[in-house]
């Protein structure tokens, strides 16, 4: 819509030369994608909105459309400013996207092929996209290209590490809810995981200690046992064991009579 009304202006309206253009107009959008992304691991407000990006575990296609939207429309804001100033038409930009979007799919990729460095001369190959993708922020603060290295050369971001672990530290969602309220900056606890207890070997030490202190005198072993078991279950399941503690009650109650 905004190529339609604004491409009969704009800086390539004097290029008369329509692939001239076109290769100007493709270089332009991936400068502003280079310098958009170069910005977004900088800025802190935006790099909340970009980590989503960045949390995948697993770096492969997919990845490359793992995108807050909130990133998404300040970015396609940034592009529609583009056009304006280029003045492009509708044509132009379609293909424009269509041809980064393959571009950024294919970096995005879990592959490696021979000739991957000599091709990296030129664009942004699997291998250098990786290292962007690293954990480590001194490894992902680089090789912010989208389809052209030449930025990356040129400027200083460019970096050849083969990265230990992708993703980001700490603990990062991976549903779409809370992916959302991730990028909007809010930490998403960790989900606490299961522990296996074994309560039977846990109450049997138990009962043991406390024989111990009875100097094991004889006829004291189920109340050893019964004790044991209500303190540790009151231990594991808390107050919502009371029920169950009061079952043994009785039994201590009983055998102190004994």
């Amino acid at each position: 819509m905004i190529a339609g009304h604004f491409s009969g202006f704009g800086l390539l309206n004097a290029v008369h030369n329509d692939a001239i253009k076109a290769i100007l107009a493709f270089a332009a959008f991936d400068l502003l994608l280079y310098v958009w992304h170069r910005i977004c691991h900088n800025v802190d407000m935006l790099w909340v909105f970009h980590r989503v990006h960045h949390n995948d575990p697993y770096l492969n296609v997919s990845t490359a459309f793992r995108l807050h939207f909130v990133e998404v429309l300040l970015t396609n804001s940034l592009k529609a400013l583009l056009i304006v100033l280029l003045g492009i038409d509708q044509k132009l930009v379609l293909s424009i996207e269509a041809v980064s979007t393959v571009f950024i799919m294919f970096h995005h990729a879990n592959i490696s092929f021979r000739l991957e460095r000599v091709l990296g001369l030129v664009i942004i190959v699997p291998y250098m996209h990786r290292t962007h993708h690293s954990t480590e922020r001194s490894e992902h603060d680089s090789n912010y290209g989208a389809v052209f290295s030449i930025w990356d050369r040129m400027f200083g971001s460019f970096l050849e590490v083969e990265p230990k672990k992708v993703g980001i530290n700490g603990h990062s969602p991976q549903d779409l809810i809370d992916l959302i309220r991730f990028g909007l900056g809010f930490d998403i606890p960790a989900p606490l995981q299961p522990v296996n207890l074994d309560l039977d070997v846990m109450i049997a030490e138990a009962a043991y200690y406390k024989a111990e202190k009875r100097n094991f005198r004889p006829g004291d072993d189920m109340r050893d046992w019964l004790e044991a078991k209500a303190e540790i279950l009151n231990q594991v399941y808390g107050k919502n064991r009371k029920r169950l503690d009061n079952q043994w009650n009785w039994w201590n109650s009983f055998l102190s009579h004994c």
